[in-house]
Formats: structure tokens, C-alpha cells, sequence
């Protein structure tokens, strides 16, 4: 069996130990369209809607950091500088929400985040900063069983940090890097790039094919030149161009035709192949082709979103904060939450209703539903309430019917 497992390993069908060295797996693609980068993908629609929706959603919900009682409960929100910093403004340059923008960003899209962490105070416990490293800046290296993440400041100059020092996001993958999905995509990206680039050939073009001018004769290279220049605009030019062609003269398209090549089903294709890879609904980047789905099916669209897509990003994040910018003796005492409910929110029918529920079976409080709603609370709102008509059968058939009185006009 581990004679199987290393076979594969060798010819690349399986994942791989990591070795000492530089983690920095360079994936090349030959057969694809085009050459694909980070620049290059982000042209191209799909990629930039679903990694914008990706990056500002989560960057929208609001981070808590609350403390926990010794059974492991949510006890309060914590009073803690790290949340403050989270909360407000991470670093001097940014705000939390354009903090988990960029990192989102370089998470999505590389697989990969990385912060430098900058700490003060006795033996480095406080942190006051936390500024974030852009992927295809950091190289990570494997020395013995030991990370050294190298920032490439300039091409002369770089700083080498300490685990501790960096706050490292992963998607999956060895356990030291994440995949990163552009550039496991690189093919389906580069379709769509490519397509793009047959559109704007065509439009700057005036949408007139390629072709060849076809004759009897036999024109010598100065007529074949000349012949070329005058009749250039029957393939490009102005659209308004009427050219007169010589006797026994005929032109001939030896292009495609947008239509012969499927051009409108390849960039639609391309487009849910694209929101697939990330994970998002094509819906929700504005894929026209799936508008019947507004209305009713659009809870249940985002809900899935959330369930299969959102909250395993969230729960990593959560961790992470966790396990990176908190001391490990107090990683019991402590649990980063990420607010999703905002994208799960019910219409306002929905909710008084199950705020009903909630209040009449004593589940939560009406000034707990009021802060759920960003309304004041009320004095005499903090008691839980129950509905007293409730009771087991055998105590309601020992009641006395309710027309049923006892006489005492003789006592």
C-alpha cells in the first residue's frame, strides 16, 4: 500500500508531504487560451463580481469577542484591546471593513492571507497593529519543521518574520499553503478572458470577418499589394465602407462567425464555470439567465449560500483570530464571532412572529428582542414570560368543567 501511495505521489495523483524550502508551488498550465494572472483575471466580469461579492460581504458583518463561563458558554462580550482593533481600525491605514476587504481579497483569490502582527509591552502581549501582507509579496519557507515567512519589500530588499509574528489564513490544502483557486482555474479563466478579447476584436473591427479576395488571374506582388491596401476596410475600418471590386473578383471570409463558434453559450458557460469555482450562486453575479429565480427561491439561494459557502470561511476566520492574535492559555477563555444574520435577516412578518414565539415560551426577553432590532429597551422588559394555559392531560381532565360550580348558599 505505501508502495501505491508514493506512485501516485510521484506522478502527481495524490498531495504530497511538504519539504524543507520554499512553499511556493509554481503550478504552470500550457494548454490554456491565453496566459492568465492576477491582473489579467480581474478584467474579466465574473471573476471580479464573485470576489467582490466574496470580500464585501463578509468584510460587512460585524466581529465579537466574547468571554466564556467554565461549562464553555457564551458568558458577555469581551472587554478586550484586540476586539477594539478588529472592531475599528486595525491598522492606521484602514478601517475593519477595508482591513477584511483585502484580506478577503488575497484569501480568495491566492489562497492564501497573510498579517503581520505587531506587538508591545511586557514580553510582546499587547497587540497595536495589524497590517496585511499582499500574497504575491510573501514566500513562505520550510526549514527544520520550523516557517519563515520572507516579505519581498523591493526586489533588493526583504524581512524574514517569525510564525508569531504573522497571522496566516489558509484555504485548504498541504497544511502550510492553500490552493489557490485562480490558479487552479487558470484554464476556465482564460476562456473567458479570451472571449472577452474576441468581442473587443470584433466590435473595434466593425464585426467584419477576416477573408481572402479571390480572382482568375495571376496578379503580380505589386498589384497583389496594391490591391491589399485598397481593400483593406472590407476587413476593418469604417462599417460605411462600400468598396468596388475588380471583374472576375470575388471576396471570401475565412473567419469564424460569432455564431459559428458559440460565442454568446461560451461566455455564458464561462460565467457559471467562473461563480462555480468560487462558490458563489451565478444568480447572485447578475446571471440573467437565472432570473426566475427571484422572488420566493431567493431565501433559499442565499441561506445555501451562507450554509455551504459562507460560514466555512467564517468558521475559519473565527479560528484563526483565535489561534493567531490570542495567547494559547487563553484560548478557553475566549471566541471570536462573525455576525451572518444580517444576510439572513426574514421580512418583518416573519420576524414578529418568531419574536413571538420566542417571548411566549420564555425563550428570550422583549428587551433582547428590542437591541435584536436596534430599538431601546423598555423598563419591565428584561423579565422572561410564560404562557400559563399550558399544562400536562392528566392535571387538565382533573379540572372541574367550566360551568361547573360549587353551591354555598347553605354554608
Amino acid at each position: 500500500m505505501a508502495i501505491i501511495q508514493s506512485v501516485a505521489a510521484w506522478f502527481g495523483y495524490a498531495p504530497r508531504d511538504p519539504v524543507d524550502g520554499n512553499q511556493n508551488a509554481v503550478r504552470t498550465v500550457t494548454k490554456t487560451a491565453k496566459p492568465v494572472t492576477f491582473d489579467s483575471a480581474m478584467t474579466v466580469t465574473a471573476v471580479f463580481a464573485s470576489i467582490r461579492l466574496l470580500a464585501e460581504t463578509i468584510a460587512s458583518m460585524p466581529i465579537e469577542m466574547y468571554t466564556k463561563d467554565k461549562d464553555g458558554t457564551l458568558d458577555a462580550k469581551a472587554d478586550h484591546d484586540l476586539i477594539k482593533l478588529l472592531r475599528y481600525k486595525p491598522n492606521k491605514r484602514q478601517n475593519r471593513i477595508e482591513f477584511m476587504e483585502q484580506l478577503m481579497l488575497n484569501l480568495v483569490s491566492d489562497g492564501n492571507a497573510y498579517v503581520r502582527i505587531t506587538r508591545i509591552g511586557e514580553k510582546n502581549s499587547r497587540i497595536i497593529s495589524l497590517d496585511i501582507i499582499n500574497s504575491s509579496n510573501m514566500t513562505v519557507i520550510l526549514k527544520n519543521d520550523e516557517l519563515i515567512y520572507r516579505h519581498q519589500i523591493t526586489s533588493a530588499f526583504s524581512r524574514d518574520f517569525k510564525e508569531s509574528d504573522i497571522w496566516h489564513v489558509k484555504l485548504f490544502g498541504n497544511g502550510i499553503k492553500g490552493l489557490s483557486p485562480l490558479q487552479h482555474a487558470t484554464k476556465a479563466v482564460a476562456v473567458a478572458d479570451a472571449s472577452d478579447d474576441k468581442i473587443t476584436s470584433l466590435m473595434r473591427n466593425g464585426a467584419k470577418p477576416t477573408g481572402a479576395l479571390m480572382t482568375k488571374g495571376n496578379p503580380t506582388a505589386e498589384q497583389r499589394t496594391a490591391l491589399r491596401n485598397e481593400m483593406a476596410s472590407l476587413t476593418s475600418g469604417d462599417e460605411t465602407f462600400m468598396p468596388v471590386l475588380p471583374l472576375d473578383m470575388k471576396f471570401e471570409a475565412i473567419s469564424l462567425t460569432p455564431s459559428d463558434i458559440e460565442l454568446l453559450a461560451t461566455r455564458r458557460f464561462s460565467l457559471e464555470e467562473i461563480a462555480r469555482m468560487f462558490g458563489v450562486p451565478s444568480i447572485l453575479i447578475n446571471d440573467s439567465t437565472q432570473s426566475t429565480n427571484w422572488g420566493s427561491g431567493i431565501a433559499s439561494i442565499i441561506e445555501a449560500f451562507h450554509k455551504f459557502n459562507l460560514r466555512p470561511y467564517l468558521e475559519r476566520l473565527e479560528l484563526s483570530m483565535l489561534t493567531s492574535l490570542v495567547p494559547r492559555k487563553d484560548w478557553d477563555r475566549y471566541q471570536f464571532e462573525i455576525d451572518a444574520d444580517a444576510i439572513l435577516r426574514s421580512s418583518r412578518k416573519e420576524r414578529v412572529a418568531m419574536y413571538n414565539t420566542e417571548i411566549s415560551t420564555g425563550q428570550r426577553t422583549p428587551n433582547e428582542i428590542r437591541r435584536a432590532e436596534g430599538w431601546k429597551p423598555q423598563e419591565g422588559g428584561d423579565n422572561l414570560y410564560m404562557q400559563l394555559g399550558f399544562a400536562p392531560l392528566s392535571v387538565v381532565a382533573k379540572q372541574p368543567p367550566p360551568n361547573q360550580t360549587k353551591d354555598t348558599s347553605n354554608e
